[in-house]
């Protein structure tokens, strides 16, 4: 996650982070300041890993997602048995 300046953040009193996987997130100023980004990110469950399958990237799950037989956490990574539907897996996400 790092930091990124947007011309609104002074005005709304936010602050715009780039997450691990592409998205962008704004957070209160004064929680950020109180709390720290990366506690809120965890907190909102905003925080997500990529999904690999047959050794492409095929979208994301949340960092603590409950593991399944077919899919296990490698690093910074889920790896989804080849065989695995990922679409009928809790909060998947494809192609994000």
């Amino acid at each position: 996650m790092k930091r990124v300046e947007t011309e609104h953040d002074r005005s709304r009193n936010t602050l715009t982070y780039q997450l691990d996987d592409g998205r962008y997130v704004s957070l209160d100023a004064n929680a950020v300041a109180l709390y720290g980004a990366e506690n809120l990110v965890q907190w909102l469950g905003l925080e997500r890993l990529p999904v690999m399958q047959q050794g492409r990237r095929v979208g994301t799950l949340p960092k603590d997602a409950e593991p399944l037989d077919n899919l296990q956490r490698e690093g910074d990574a889920w790896v989804a048995g080849e065989h695995l539907d990922l679409d009928t897996v809790k909060e998947f996400e494809r192609g994000s």
